[in-house]
């Protein structure tokens, strides 16, 4: 597993921070990602989606992984988490089978949503709070709402704050339709899994973008930074392209 670091010019934030980024859990084991987090030692964790598969109560046993790695987290620094696509049930969303059904999302169990907030990390869904002075907001999939358009409404309060804004969106292909010109700080995004393999440096293919996707990894526009995730290759193995744990130090110089 790699750890990625990237510098990005934020002048609203008045001193150097630290961010880690995660995404993509999918049920494997924790362990070196949380060494890694550690190791930082951030002043904030930023949790992209995927982290965990359905939480509707039917997917117990992969979901753990998830429910230890947030614990830690937020035993770490501040830790803040949107959805996926998975936690909400829309799983293989990249096959011709999702695209013919007509599958809705599926809630939360309560035991779920219990265990989530017992972890300490800040669930932000479709929501945004203020902490230390710095806006936090999380938007969750479109994949299951009408026409896969994600819901923004939050977006139109959450970008007239007067404060840094940092934003959590797990599909990085919204950034260009939905994101990119709004008065946004920072976006943070996973889902890609870095194009599966990478070749010259160039993911192959992304759910949602297709063949050689454009927003799979690193920093675009000073504004986007998308992680490979920490998901490793099962049926379709990664090629040349090992996990990632992502650090994003915020300098305004």
């Amino acid at each position: 597993m790699d750890l990625t670091e990237y510098n990005v010019k934020c002048e609203n934030i008045t001193q150097n921070t630290v961010f880690a980024l995660v995404s993509d859990l999918h049920g494997n084991d924790p362990a070196e990602a949380i060494r890694i987090l550690k190791y930082i030692s951030p002043n904030y964790i930023l949790a992209a989606g995927d982290i965990f598969e359905v939480m509707d109560g039917s997917e117990k046993i992969k979901n753990e992984s998830g429910f230890a790695l947030l614990a830690a987290c937020a035993s770490i620094a501040p830790t803040f988490f949107a959805l996926g696509n998975h936690e909400v049930g829309a799983t293989h969303s990249w096959s011709l089978k999702w695209k013919l059904s007509k599958q809705k999302g599926k809630d939360i169990s309560e035991e779920n949503m219990k265990r989530l907030v017992g972890t300490g990390v800040h669930f932000l869904d479709g929501s945004f709070e203020i902490y230390d002075g710095i806006a936090f907001c999380g938007i969750g999939t479109g994949l299951v709402n009408k026409g896969g358009i994600p819901k923004l409404e939050v977006l139109d309060s959450f970008c007239g704050i007067d404060a840094p804004k940092i934003l959590i969106c797990h599909h990085p292909e919204y950034y260009k339709k939905y994101l990119k010109d709004k008065n946004i700080d920072l976006i943070v995004s996973g889902h890609a899994h870095g194009g599966q393999w990478r070749i010259f440096g160039r993911g192959v293919y992304a759910p949602g973008q297709g063949l050689f996707p454009k927003y799979t990894s690193g920093v675009y526009d000073n504004k986007l930074v998308v992680s490979r995730g920490l998901k490793k290759g099962r049926v379709v193995p990664r090629i040349f392209n090992p996990p990632e744990i992502v650090k994003i130090t915020i300098v305004n110089e």
